[in-house]
C-alpha cells in the first residue's frame, strides 16, 4: 500500500476511497495554492463556530498553511494535486495572510466582523498569488527531492440540472483549469499529469456527497486510480 497525500479536494479522496492499492495519510482541502503563497492567520473565534471536526480541521490547516509543515515530513510520498478548491474566493489581510472563503468558513465568520477584501476566485490578483504558491511548491519539492508529484488534471461536467449547472459557471470554471494545468504541467512535467479520454469524466447525479459539476461517477474514479497506479509502481 502507497502512502498519499492530497493537495486538492474530495475529487481526489473519494477516488482513495475505494481502492487499497493507496493509503491517505494527509489531506488538505478548501484552500489552494493562492492562498498557500500567504502568511499565516489563525483566528480561534472563527474555529469554535464549526462544529464538524473535520471542517474546523480543513479550515485550520487553511489559516495555518500547514501544508508546507506536512510536506516537510514526506519521505516522497505520492503527493496528488486537484484544483477544484480553487473555486473559492480568498480573503486577504493587510499583513499579507488570508483566509479562504470556504462555505464552512463562510458560515463561521459570518458574525465576526473581519477586516480584508476579498479576491475573487479566478481573478488577476488571484492568478498571480497561485503562482507564487507554485513556484513555492515546486521550490520546496525540488529542496526535499520529492518526485512522486501528480495532478488529478478534472474539469467540471454538466449534471443536467439547469439550476446547478449554471450557477456553477462551468465554462468558465474549465477555462480557468485549462491555463491552471498548462502552468503544472510546465513545472512539473507531462508525466505528472494524470488526464481523462473522452467520456471518462461524468457526473454522478446519484453521488453520496449530492449533485455536483465536480462529484463524478465511480468509473472517473477507477481510470483515475488505474493511471496513478501505472505511475507509481
Amino acid at each position: 500500500m502507497k502512502d498519499v497525500r492530497i493537495l486538492g479536494s474530495c475529487v481526489t479522496r473519494d477516488a482513495l476511497e475505494i481502492t487499497t492499492d493507496f493509503k491517505l495519510i494527509d489531506y488538505t482541502a478548501r484552500t489552494s495554492l493562492a492562498s498557500l503563497s500567504t502568511k499565516s492567520r489563525k483566528d480561534p473565534k472563527i474555529l469554535n463556530n464549526i462544529k464538524s471536526t473535520f471542517q474546523k480541521r480543513m479550515v485550520e490547516r487553511d489559516m495555518t498553511k500547514r501544508f508546507w509543515l506536512s510536506l516537510e515530513k514526506s519521505q516522497n510520498d505520492i503527493i496528488v494535486i486537484d484544483l477544484i478548491d480553487d473555486r473559492f474566493h480568498l480573503k486577504l489581510f493587510d499583513d499579507d495572510s488570508s483566509h479562504t472563503v470556504s462555505s464552512e468558513y463562510k458560515a463561521a465568520s459570518s458574525s465576526q466582523g473581519q477586516n480584508g477584501r476579498i479576491i475573487k476566485s479566478a481573478s488577476n490578483e488571484f492568478k498571480n498569488l497561485w503562482e507564487v504558491g507554485l513556484k513555492r511548491l515546486k521550490g520546496h519539492c525540488d529542496e526535499l527531492k520529492l518526485n512522486n508529484i501528480f495532478i488529478n488534471c478534472v474539469f467540471y461536467q454538466a449534471t443536467g440540472n439547469p439550476s446547478i449547472d449554471s450557477s456553477a459557471k462551468i465554462a468558465e470554471k474549465n477555462e480557468y483549469l485549462r491555463a491552471a494545468y498548462l502552468k503544472l504541467k510546465n513545472t512539473f512535467g507531462s508525466e505528472a499529469m494524470i488526464e481523462y479520454p473522452d467520456g471518462i469524466l461524468k457526473a454522478d447525479t446519484k453521488h453520496k456527497w449530492g449533485v455536483a459539476p465536480f462529484h463524478f461517477k465511480e468509473e472517473t474514479y477507477k481510470f483515475f486510480l488505474t493511471e496513478l497506479l501505472k505511475r507509481t509502481l
